[in-house]
């Protein structure tokens, strides 16, 4: 239908075919097909010049409708482009991410698009999203093989703490083999190998010693500031902490495996999707040194 009406408003075959791109043979066997398919003359044609039938006039009426709204569509998704509409869900990494600097990436991205319908779980646990009603998750960690699309946004400093109660009377380690006998808070999220592994890929040729586990990164840090043992934290979280005494850093001279804030989304989204543009969003945001696609 579109091909047709483009040949009534061009006035024939052949300069209806150079608007469209096509061969004049190609656009007389469409224009013949659809009268096939209606069972109908829409056009009388001559050497020089075409003109519709009473029911080529009725359809080139509905064809222009049909392309009027087809346009509006289009104009409609183009606009949708710079403003954005519809519902977003993404699970975050819930102790880092609730928290400056990073939260405030979140609520940049609610004041850039206001239209969207963004909900957000803050959570450490892993959550699947095949299967569940998230679009994107943020993750904190080393990236795993899997079937989702990922980009790295940032990597998280972290640092080594106890409370100075829990260090009294203990000598500040100079290697990570001095923690021998030192009482660890695990994430059960992180394997303690990586807990412990410093820059220079430094491992402990001990078992460490676990206190406790937990899966919450708050957690962790209250229960290394009240004394329970020492836990690799995000430098984020306890800047205060360390800042007032109430925690120690027991390796200031130590770089401690930094883990990265990966984004994550099924690898079937569309380009034009809020779930990448919530992706790229944050990537601009959070993009430093060490950011790269994966």
């Amino acid at each position: 239908m579109a091909i047709f009406q483009t040949v009534v408003e061009a006035g024939s075959f052949r300069a209806a075919a150079k608007l469209l791109n096509l061969s004049p043979s190609v656009v007389s066997h469409h224009v013949s097909q659809l009268e096939t398919h209606i069972g109908t003359a829409l056009l009388y044609r001559s050497t020089r010049k075409i003109s519709l039938t009473d029911d080529g006039a009725e359809l080139f009426a509905a064809s222009r409708k049909m392309a009027a709204a087809a346009q509006a569509g289009l104009d409609a998704i183009h606009r949708r482009s710079d403003q954005p509409t519809g519902r977003l869900r993404v699970a975050v990494a819930g102790a880092v991410f609730e928290n400056p600097p990073y939260v405030d990436h979140l609520i940049a991205f609610t004041k850039r698009y206001p239209k969207v319908d963004l909900t957000i779980s803050f959570s450490d646990q892993k959550i699947e999203l095949i299967g569940s009603e998230y679009d994107a998750a943020v993750r904190i960690g080393w990236l795993e093989d899997s079937q989702y699309l990922a980009r790295k946004l940032c990597t998280i400093e972290r640092v080594l703490v106890a409370a100075p109660g829990y260090l009294a009377g203990k000598a500040m380690p100079k290697a990570i083999s001095d923690l021998a006998e030192w009482d660890w808070i695990k994430l059960t999220q992180l394997p303690v190998t990586k807990q412990l592994v410093n820059s220079n890929q430094e491992v402990p040729d001990f078992s460490p010693s676990i206190a406790v586990e937990v899966d919450s990164v708050s957690a962790l840090c209250q229960m290394a500031m009240n004394g329970i043992g020492i836990a690799a934290v995000p430098r984020c979280l306890v800047t205060s902490a360390l800042q007032t005494g109430r925690l120690i850093a027991l390796s200031p001279n130590w770089e401690l495996m930094a883990p990265g804030a990966y984004a994550v989304w099924p690898n079937n989204v569309s380009r034009e999707s809020l779930t990448n543009r919530f992706v790229q969003f944050l990537a601009d945001q959070m993009s430093d040194k060490n950011a790269s696609s994966l």
